[in-house]
């Protein structure tokens, strides 16, 4: 089984890197890493949009940024590592899976309309960090579900976060353990 690990945790010491990189040592299958801090990844534009649009409905995929949605469709488990940042996603991460969710290789559309995934993964982990609370309702988790209920068909989605943990007066160490302890009373 392959493990793809998506990483926008890039800043020096991070703590959302560090609680992946314990996650990750739980598991015994080999891991393929993206660093999104050493990619050359764009937001689709006006150029690029048309050329993405253009291969999709023709199913031409040999460009590169095509890599990143077949080594997604590829994957047996996908974990990705992203702080909290405004309420949402880092921008190359969101970026990122704008390149992944690529009609053809990570999911298609039948004839009614119906998504269908094109994905090997049954699990997705998402581990984040954040200075502040992290809301009920936020941005970030809702978005990766709702990427993997509806074109990934991915229905095992876990989050690990430790928030709150820039305030004054807060033990960190305390609250990342506590994340760490829910990683092994969830594996399976």
């Amino acid at each position: 089984m392959t493990v793809l690990f998506v990483n926008a945790a890039f800043r020096k010491n991070s703590r959302t890197y560090a609680l992946a990189q314990q996650y990750l040592s739980t598991l015994t299958d080999e891991i393929e890493t993206v660093n999104l801090g050493e990619e050359d990844i764009h937001p689709l534009q006006k150029a690029s949009l048309e050329k993405y649009c253009k291969n999709s409905r023709n199913y031409e995929f040999g460009d590169e940024m095509y890599r990143y949605a077949k080594q997604f469709a590829k994957a047996d488990e996908i974990v990705i590592a992203a702080p909290f940042w405004n309420f949402g996603l880092p921008a190359v991460l969101h970026d990122y899976l704008e390149l992944v969710c690529t009609q053809g290789l990570t999911f298609d559309l039948d004839k009614a309309g119906e998504y269908n995934s094109l994905c090997q993964a049954k699990k997705l982990v998402l581990i984040m960090t954040a200075g502040g609370y992290v809301p009920e309702n936020d941005c970030a988790i809702s978005y990766i579900r709702t990427l993997c209920k509806e074109f990934w068909k991915i229905d095992d989605v876990r989050y690990y976060y430790a928030d709150g943990i820039d305030l004054v007066g807060v033990d960190v160490n305390a609250k990342l353990e506590a994340v760490v302890k829910q990683y092994g009373n969830t594996q399976k």
